[in-house]
């Protein structure tokens, strides 16, 4: 088993590394390893690790949701209306039939399956999707609009239904269809609402353990209790008619919503767990891929795909912008950017055939050829498109940045450190998911902070990453120095700190470097 480990994490790692260089998604490395090491190729993947797969992808599956969860940005989906709810709904409905019956009719199908094959064709990419909008949001493209958050906004809610709507499919399967189609149909809303109700009550349970038993002492164990709700939501499953994936993904949102600053530390938290999940996800779906039938399933499976997304995508997204302000080049470009498919295609595309359903390892086929196929294609098409398609707008750096490690430089000078500074810095670092730089320097060291008073401020920024820095010395030379050895990205000061004596530091600082500097008065406004 640990041999399997360590050439899954060598392997993916590598591979997606390699894929990067070349301006692919890292995740096309990793199915492509998964392929060379599996049982069809190389075969160098122990068989206890492949029979274990099935339950690690549903593990992945968790964590995307939870990731959606504790991401869904309520105030954006409110700031463009019905548009967004639409976005959600409609695209993803509309390619799950246009597949649902092409595959029908051009191979037979029953429907049960042909349906199945479609919500899982039809969820988005957040893998893909996700870094895209930021790259376009740093650049200002459509931004005035809102279009990159408005595109984020309505991926999360279309992933969450293609993946309820398969998982209470998939439950239907497996149960029979001796009932009728019309009594399965009536099932649906049944297991929505109660998935619903789920959601809410772990997610309350969640944020109450968390907040008033007070057993969780750091972000490590915040995130193993949600894992654990979250993995007992889809257990529960087996005694409850529920949709489980949609009880995880409203659990998260609950969490959201009660206990914000606690979901942030976790959201952080779970971007670091996902970066060994998506590894895994992708190199086992790899592996588990069968390579005769996907070399079979091959060419239908991509004219499937394509009608499903010309079709039943463009038209769903046409549909949903409707009379909503936007022009026809800001909505075709919509469609590139919802072209790409991978994380939600690898994480359920095997879940038929480890059912034992029928066509289980077609499915499984056509899912991880809409992943190779879709999410390099997806890519270089939103990158192409978009200065050419959307409108440039001002950049607002404190919303949003792609850099890994962005910075803010927070400046102290005095032996009492600013609140409202370090509120205001704050606020702006959990926004643009930055690091702050405590900086506390002062040419007289018994002037500077006392450490236990500082440390007690600074519990306004406990859920944000902080680092703090003591300096007895000139003030401008050093905070030049650490802001250039640190490459941070603004420097901040409050007004009563900004001047010493007859000296503005501001303008000092300004007139020895190009790092923007900003200045927070005593009430926290610039």
């Amino acid at each position: 088993m640990l041999l399997g480990v360590l050439v899954i994490i060598a392997l993916g790692f590598a591979s997606g590394e390699v894929a990067s260089r070349l301006r692919l998604p890292r995740l096309i490395g990793m199915v492509a390893a998964g392929i060379l090491a599996g049982p069809d190729a190389l075969d160098i993947l122990p068989g206890e690790i492949l029979a274990v797969s099935g339950d690690i992808r549903l593990f992945a599956l968790v964590v995307i949701l939870l990731k959606a969860g504790l991401g869904l940005d309520k105030e954006k989906i409110r700031a463009h209306g019905s548009v967004s709810v639409r976005l959600g709904f409609v695209p993803a409905t509309a390619e799950a039939a246009v597949v649902a019956v092409a595959v029908r009719v051009l191979l037979g199908w029953d429907w049960l399956s042909a349906w199945l094959l479609g919500w899982i064709v039809c969820a988005e990419s957040p893998a893909v999707i996700v870094p895209a909008m930021l790259r376009l949001k740093a650049e200002g493209l459509g931004v005035k609009k809102g279009i990159p958050d408005l595109i984020l906004a309505g991926g999360t809610v279309s992933d969450a239904v293609a993946v309820t709507m398969f998982g209470i499919l998939a439950a239907v399967a497996v149960g029979g269809t001796s009932d009728g189609i019309w009594a399965l149909i009536a099932r649906a809303p049944v297991q929505i609402v109660l998935g619903i109700v789920a959601g809410i009550v772990a997610g309350a349970i969640v944020a109450w353990t968390l907040s008033s038993l007070r057993i969780a002492t750091n972000t490590a164990h915040e995130t193993i209790i949600i894992l654990g709700a979250a993995i007992a939501l889809v257990v529960g499953e087996r005694f409850l008619p529920y949709s489980p994936y949609l009880a995880v993904m409203v659990a998260g949102f609950v969490v959201l919503e009660t206990r914000p600053v606690i979901a942030r530390r976790i959201r952080n938290s779970m971007d670091r767990v996902w970066i060994v999940a998506e590894i895994f996800l992708f190199v086992m779906i790899g592996a588990a891929v069968n390579l005769s039938v996907a070399a079979e399933a091959g060419l239908f499976g991509l004219a499937i795909v394509a009608i499903g997304l010309l079709v039943g995508r463009t038209g769903g997204i046409l549909i949903s912008t409707a009379h909503s302000g936007f022009s026809i080049r800001e909505r075709f470009f919509m469609f590139f950017a919802y072209t790409p498919k991978a994380t939600v295609q690898a994480a359920i595309g095997g879940i038929p055939l480890a059912l034992g359903l029928p066509y289980g390892e077609v499915i499984l086929a056509i899912a991880v050829v809409s992943i190779i196929a879709s999410a390099p294609l997806g890519s270089i098409l939103t990158r192409f498109f978009a200065p050419r398609l959307l409108e440039k707008g001002d950049v607002d750096a404190t919303r949003v940045t792609v850099a890994e490690d962005f910075k803010i430089l927070v400046v102290i000078t005095g032996d009492a450190p600013p609140r409202s500074l370090i509120r205001e810095t704050a606020r702006i670092a959990r926004r643009a998911d930055a690091e702050l730089l405590i900086l506390n320097v002062n040419p007289d060291p018994e002037k500077l902070v006392d450490a236990s008073r500082l440390r007690e401020e600074l519990r306004l920024a406990r859920d944000v990453a902080h680092e703090v820095i003591l300096i007895d010395g000139n003030i401008v030379e050093t905070i030049v120095e650490i802001a250039r050895e640190h490459s941070v990205d603004y420097i901040y000061l409050s007004r009563s700190a900004a001047t010493v004596g007859s000296h503005d530091i501001a303008v000092d600082v300004i007139a020895n470097t190009d790092i923007p500097v900003v200045v927070v008065d005593d009430l926290g406004s610039e």
